[in-house]
């Protein structure tokens, strides 16, 4: 593993702590009173720098390091991530700067930039107007959809750059009143490394995965593609848009009978209230919002919902789907009725190319599933090899 040290960004000040932390060469970073900063997700906790704000560490787990496996996976991943130093590089991801040690000289976790304040996790948008104002007053569906672009091109850009985000948590991800994104457990994505190799990450999150992942739970780390990041991606960027509505989640019953559940479950099913023909509907406080969108947003959602469930092939590639979120933000500006968070009228039919729910509002409508509680963490998979490259 490459040596790193911190004293150029600490300027060899390691302040007044109580646990210790060393990096390669030898430095003490001391943890900031011991207090956690982040949840202790699926990887480990996040604590901050006695006397550095802008810097944090994340320690892995105890248990996955006395798993000879495990800590095997943990470390090679760690090391690809170090070679892409043009991540390092970019404020928009909190990506592993250098390893840390314990006093024996192990490594137990990575250093990397702290979320500066203002920042907001995806997820504290999801709960309809009310949540979106309460996180940016001032923001309308414009900054919304201009915060869905920002998050789909920097997928993309790390597409370029050999790396495939695998984890879609929502908690994952974080926005600024200014539109800046900004992505966390970088140390989750697969990336490959300078030897050409493919390091897998063992998470995805049920309720964005494509539909293959969760229909092959158990393959699901033979291959993840590229399709199944369009799919994923485009889930986030949705909600986002629907200020928390998942593209698969319907209200009341479906025409064949299905009633409402979990979105990974409607995912498995097929069930997506979108476009002609859906078979179910969107409750109409939703709808609403669906029909402000522009016709082209709503085709590249559509193919890769409906048209892509079953054939990822069709799924609208990042760059395409972010053209279409870009034009919605330029269509904001010329019809400013877009802009609304909560409309209460939904967009005349003669204008929206004909998205209608199928058999229009004659059932009635039951509660819907929204995604503003907290959800469980996504089931563990094995790696994938984009690339051509072998997983190891």
């Amino acid at each position: 593993m490459a040596k790193f040290t911190f004293d150029g960004l600490f300027n060899g000040q390691c302040g007044t702590g109580n646990a210790t932390v060393y990096d390669d060469a030898g430095g003490e970073l001391k943890l900031a009173g011991e207090q956690q900063l982040g949840r202790t997700g699926a990887g480990g906790t996040v604590y901050g720098i006695d006397g550095h704000p802008e810097f944090c560490i994340k320690l892995f787990k105890s248990q996955d390091l006395a798993d000879d496996a495990k800590r095997e996976g943990i470390l090679r991943r760690l090391e690809a991530a170090l070679e892409h130093t043009e991540c390092q590089r970019d404020p928009r991801f909190a990506w592993p700067l250098g390893a840390v040690k314990d006093a024996d000289g192990h490594v137990i976790g990575y250093a990397m930039r702290r979320i500066p304040a203002g920042f907001k996790p995806f997820r504290s948008l999801f709960g309809g107007a009310d949540a979106v104002r309460r996180c940016f007053p001032r923001w309308t569906r414009k900054e919304l959809a201009t915060a869905a672009r920002t998050f789909v091109d920097a997928v993309a850009w790390l597409e370029r750059n050999g790396v495939r985000v695998a984890d879609f948590n929502p908690e994952n991800f974080a926005v600024a009143e200014d539109g800046r994104v900004m992505f966390l457990d970088c140390d989750s994505f697969m990336m490959s490394g300078q030897n050409g190799k493919v390091h897998a990450s063992a998470m995805y999150y049920p309720d964005c995965a494509a539909p293959e992942i969760l229909m092959n739970p158990g393959k699901a780390g033979e291959a993840r593609t590229e399709e199944q990041t369009r799919f994923s991606a485009a889930v986030v960027a949705f909600m986002l848009l629907m200020e928390g509505q998942h593209p698969f989640t319907f209200a009341g019953t479906a025409l064949d009978g299905t009633t409402v559940g979990a979105p990974e479950d409607n995912i498995l099913a097929g069930k997506c209230p979108l476009g002609k023909d859906a078979g179910c509907m969107q409750a109409p406080e939703w709808y609403r919002l669906w029909s402000w969108l522009t016709g082209g947003l709503k085709v590249a959602f559509i193919k890769t919902f409906k048209d892509g469930h079953g054939v990822p092939a069709a799924r609208v590639p990042l760059e395409e789907l972010s053209k279409a979120l870009g034009q919605f933000v330029f269509e904001c500006g010329r019809m400013p009725e877009r802009n609304n968070l909560a409309p209460a009228v939904a967009k005349p039919s003669s204008e929206q190319g004909g998205y209608w729910p199928a058999g229009g509002w004659q059932r009635p409508l039951q509660p819907v599933a929204t995604w503003g509680g907290a959800r469980r963490p996504g089931r563990a998979a094995g790696g994938y090899r984009p690339f051509g490259s072998a997983a190891v």
